[in-house]
């Protein structure tokens, strides 16, 4: 199968982070695929992720507030490039406006999808301007708000992909990222210094018993300043600032004992998913996750945790082993992206016979 994507690639966020697991899942299965991304997007945090030969980079944003406009786009990859079916992920991020353009042309050579990741009804108006054949949404919080303005029928229900297993030894990994061994390792990554600087006082109380360290890999791009100021004042902290490709954010869970998110609930958006979580569930490192709307459909696979205190006695428990790796092996199990990217498949099979007037499979 002949597969274009339009989305962000090897960008630190969401979107990218599906897009990636399953459109890597279906060149591992065969499938042809040519992603459509951007040369340049507020969104586009660097990962140092070097692009597959099947990226084209041709479009650039500037500003996603209030609404998403290209500052160039040329669509001749659109139009040139040979794929039967068309992926939109995220398009109220996407240059809907320079996209609906050439939509239609689109439409003459292929069944067209749209994954929403948007937590809630966007305002700009040309969201709802396009015709698609299919659209996808992770879970009923989604399919909620789409109802309202397209038709039910045209609403499918995919859950997000997760990496797949992909354990690792602690010792090597301590080992090759200069690392001690007889410390207990906390890591967090990414670019919301705030959620970081909230545990600290607990995680202060920890190190009164055990030796701690907590390694946090922050993105360039978020306000280093005040982690820095935090290493200063807390002698455990082991601050990092580098963007970091998928293989070393592994080798980093690999040597860890504990990955740690705190992250209150979303006030704007109701429908959130923790692509954070889907990303690294597969490195069997124990996954410590604040209580909150973005891991409410998550069961066992991770340990949640409902205040500091909390966070504290379960932190104590999975520094003793108090964690099975095989309730994150059944769960990838089901959820692993080869699985979620043969859903995906099957759907685009089942339009591309609608559109040839056989029939969808039953």
């Amino acid at each position: 199968m002949k597969i274009g994507m339009m989305c962000l690639w090897n960008a630190a966020n969401g979107p990218s982070i599906h897009a990636e697991l399953v459109g890597r899942a279906w060149v591992d299965l065969g499938h042809q695929l040519r992603v459509f991304s951007a040369q340049k997007h507020p969104d586009a945090r660097p990962t140092f992720q070097v692009d597959e030969d099947f990226v084209i980079r041709h479009f650039s944003v500037d500003e996603v507030i209030p609404v998403t406009r290209a500052t160039h786009f040329d669509p001749t990859p659109l139009l040139r490039e040979d794929y039967e079916v068309f992926v939109a992920q995220n398009v109220e991020r996407l240059p809907a406006e320079s996209l609906l353009q050439v939509f239609p042309k689109i439409k003459e050579k292929a069944v067209t999808v749209q994954v929403v990741h948007e937590g809630k009804a966007p305002e700009d108006p040309l969201f709802y301007k396009f015709d698609w054949d299919a659209i996808v949404c992770f879970d009923q919080r989604y399919k909620d708000y789409l109802v309202r303005s397209f038709p039910a029928e045209i609403i499918h229900m995919i859950p997000y992909p997760y990496h797949p297993l992909k354990l690792g030894d602690k010792k090597e990994a301590r080992r090759k990222l200069g690392l001690p061994q007889d410390e207990k390792i906390v890591f967090s990554f990414g670019f919301r210094p705030k959620d970081i600087i909230a545990v600290l006082p607990a995680l202060k109380d920890v190190a009164k018993e055990y030796p701690l360290r907590y390694l946090i890999v922050a993105n360039p791009e978020s306000d280093v300043k005040i982690l820095r100021d935090a290493e200063k004042e807390y002698e455990f902290v082991d601050l990092q600032v580098k963007p970091i490709p998928l293989d070393e954010l592994y080798t980093y869970l690999h040597a860890s004992d504990v990955r740690l998110i705190h992250r209150e609930s979303s006030q704007k958006y109701k429908a959130v998913v923790s692509s954070t979580v889907c990303q690294t569930l597969g490195s069997g490192c124990p996954i410590l996750f604040h209580e909150s709307n973005f891991v409410e459909l998550h069961g066992d696979e991770i340990v949640k945790y409902r205040d500091f205190d909390d966070m504290k006695a379960k932190l104590i428990d999975l520094f003793q082993g108090k964690f099975d790796v095989r309730k994150i092996e059944a769960f990838l199990e089901e959820h692993k992206a080869e699985r979620i990217a043969q859903r995906f498949l099957q759907l685009f099979r089942d339009l591309m016979r609608t559109r040839k007037g056989e029939g969808k499979d039953k």
